[in-house]
């Protein structure tokens, strides 16, 4: 009996000792499968390059956006972006500006150089258009504008076609001999092929190439019973590149201004046809009044000690002028109608219309005067341009263009 107990015992404690191996290695395997090592530089080095391939994909997404925006001319933190090539439609028009300060740019761009500040009013010649620019020439280049800046300048009436209309309408109704505007018969035995005037726009220019060959010194009132003294023809400016005199430029393009006026329909009466003449401000101002002339032009070049200066202007006297102020609203019309068109044709700065009192070249006028002056001589790019047939042309088409308007308006 004490056996058999014995024999439970070691049983017991065999089992035991089973257990506990058993137990033994089943922790054994646990603490190796939550414990075991791992190798972290080779993890951390998979990381990093799964950062680094989100990060290049993201900044390769940012710079194409930002391309795609460049080209569509869309803005980012830095400001607006134009389009790299502007599509322009084809265009030879004048446009005036509606804006109270229009910028004159040297290319399509908010960030381009600006050349000038036009005020409203003032005019430009554009050559190409879309919606956001315009093309238009300044200072004998390409520049451009904002398109909703500027509008279209409605043409005045043409007096010429308006009255060729009237002819058109009267049909082999011929002038009576010694009518007015017609050949007289003395001409006609001159010139047997003369042909009778078949338009007379019934108005009469006179026309005065400022200054002549030698100055005049001696002085004269400024204007009727003045006290005020000014030499009666002051010596002209001189071409700063061509060398050109003053007298001689304005006398080429006077002649030119006559030939375009006649074949308009006017009647053009030269205050002087050479440059060998003795004629002071006041006394040339007699003879235009004299002549039965509608309105008085006279031609001149401006200079300055700015070489740098140039542009178109002309010059009328002040509402209270004190000798012939009932004349300013026509003179102020006709001088604005001048400068417009001669900067419109030629791409010149405007410099609009002075108003002066202290004119002998204005105040001795008795009917409407404009004072032209054409550019300045004393600017070597202008001077050149004024020297040009082609320029002068310019200059011609925009007065007579002026002077159509002028009396269109029933001046």
């Amino acid at each position: 009996m004490r056996e058999v107990k014995r024999g439970r015992k070691l049983l017991r404690l065999l089992l035991s000792i089973i257990c506990l191996a058993c137990l033994a290695s089943a922790l054994s395997g646990c603490s190796d499968s939550r414990y075991q090592a791992v190798d972290l530089s080779e993890t951390g080095r998979t990381q990093n390059e799964e950062n680094t391939v989100d990060m290049t994909m993201i900044s390769m997404g940012g710079a194409e956006s930002a391309s795609e925006r460049e080209a569509a001319g869309t803005e980012d933190e830095n400001g607006p972006h134009t389009e790299a090539e502007e599509v322009y439609e084809p265009v030879d028009e004048t446009v005036v500006v509606t804006a109270d300060i229009l910028n004159v740019r040297e290319s399509a761009s908010q960030n381009a150089r600006i050349y000038v500040q036009l005020k409203t009013g003032d005019t430009l010649r554009r050559t190409g258009y879309n919606e956001t620019w315009s093309q238009v020439l300044y200072d004998g280049k390409t520049a451009y504008v904002a398109s909703d800046m500027v509008a279209v300048k409605e043409e005045e009436p043409d007096a010429l076609e308006a009255g060729a209309e009237v002819l058109a309408q009267t049909e082999g109704d011929m002038p009576e001999a010694g009518a007015e505007g017609t050949v007289s018969d003395s001409q006609m035995e001159k010139n047997p092929q003369a042909e009778p005037e078949s338009f007379w726009s019934g108005h009469t220019v006179a026309i005065d190439a400022g200054h002549q060959a030698k100055a005049n010194a001696e002085k004269e009132p400024i204007g009727p019973s003045s006290s005020t003294m000014k030499a009666k023809m002051p010596e002209g400016s001189v071409g700063a590149a061509t060398g050109v005199k003053e007298y001689e430029l304005t006398l080429t393009v006077s002649k030119k201004l006559e030939e375009e006026l006649k074949d308009r329909g006017y009647k053009v009466v030269m205050i002087r046809t050479s440059h060998d003449v003795n004629l002071s401000n006041a006394e040339r101002s007699v003879l235009a009044n004299e002549s039965g002339a509608d309105i008085l032009i006279r031609l001149h070049a401006n200079s300055m000690d700015n070489s740098g200066v140039y542009g178109a202007l002309c010059m009328c006297m002040t509402s209270q002028n004190p000798y012939n102020a009932d004349l300013h609203d026509r003179s102020y019309g006709l001088s604005k109608k001048i400068v417009d068109n001669i900067c419109s044709q030629t791409g010149t700065k405007n410099r609009g219309v002075q108003e002066v009192d202290n004119s002998g070249a204005i105040n001795w006028s008795e009917i409407p005067v404009a004072v032209v002056e054409m550019g300045f001589l004393s600017n070597p790019d202008e001077d050149r341009w004024m020297q040009d047939d082609s320029y002068q042309n310019k200059i011609v088409s925009g007065i007579s263009a002026a002077i159509d308007a002028y009396f269109a308006e029933g001046n």
